[in-house]
């Protein structure tokens, strides 16, 4: 029993160190750094998590399990941008991890399951939007995912802000050489404006995010 609980320990540990070094230096930071900061060696990394792939769905599963609990508390009449301003935030904490996600997907099926289960919220709130009169004509779900491929482009525009150095496992990150405020401010003016292509009604500003992003909340 006791190991047992040691193996759930670690995994956690490991999961949340990822987190933490996903949201310093993106989603391709060395594997070593993620081991160090959750206090295990590389071996009960690897036996937790075979390779990135297996750490990114991971850490992935956990954010999306987060949403989908989440999403009972945003207005149903505005569903859509308020989900859109929540995915995209989770986006911004974490560079490089939504585009893991995509390009790994079809050779992961646990991967693949969880990215259905994000697509499904989307489909639903526009499916709400567009019973409520609020969707321009022609608008599809795919139309809807290209808001996010356009957030990527923002992240990949500003690789000094989004890259934030972090110390080693119990010290003081380091200042970043960017500014990552400023960039979740250009992605949300980018959505804003978008989101005037897809609802009629589209609100001038993106809603705030309000799901806490991993480790604080």
């Amino acid at each position: 029993m006791t190991e047992r609980r040691d193996v759930v320990r670690n995994r956690a540990k490991i999961v949340a160190a990822a987190e933490v070094e996903f949201r310093a230096a993106g989603a391709g930071v060395p594997l070593d750094r993620v081991a160090q900061r959750a206090g295990v060696g590389r071996g009960t990394l690897y036996r937790h998590f075979p390779d990135r792939t297996a750490l990114i769905t991971a850490v992935y599963t956990a954010r999306v399990d987060a949403l989908e609990a989440h999403v009972a508390t945003l207005p149903p009449a505005h569903l859509l941008e308020h989900l859109v301003a929540e995915i995209s935030a989770q986006q911004v904490d974490a560079p490089g991890l939504f585009a893991a996600v995509h390009a790994t997907h079809g050779s992961e099926p646990a991967l693949a399951d969880v990215e259905a289960r994000a697509a499904a919220l989307l489909t639903t709130a526009l499916d709400e939007a567009r019973d409520r009169g609020r969707v321009r004509p022609g608008v599809t779900d795919d139309d809807v995912r290209l808001l996010f491929a356009m957030v990527e482009g923002v992240l990949a525009a500003h690789p000094d802000a989004v890259a934030r150095p972090v110390g080693a496992a119990g010290t003081t990150p380091e200042p970043p050489t960017g500014s990552p405020q400023a960039v979740a401010t250009a992605a949300r003016r980018a959505l804003a404006l978008a989101l005037h292509g897809i609802l009629v009604d589209a609100p001038d500003t993106l809603p705030d995010a309000t799901l806490p992003l991993p480790g604080t909340a």
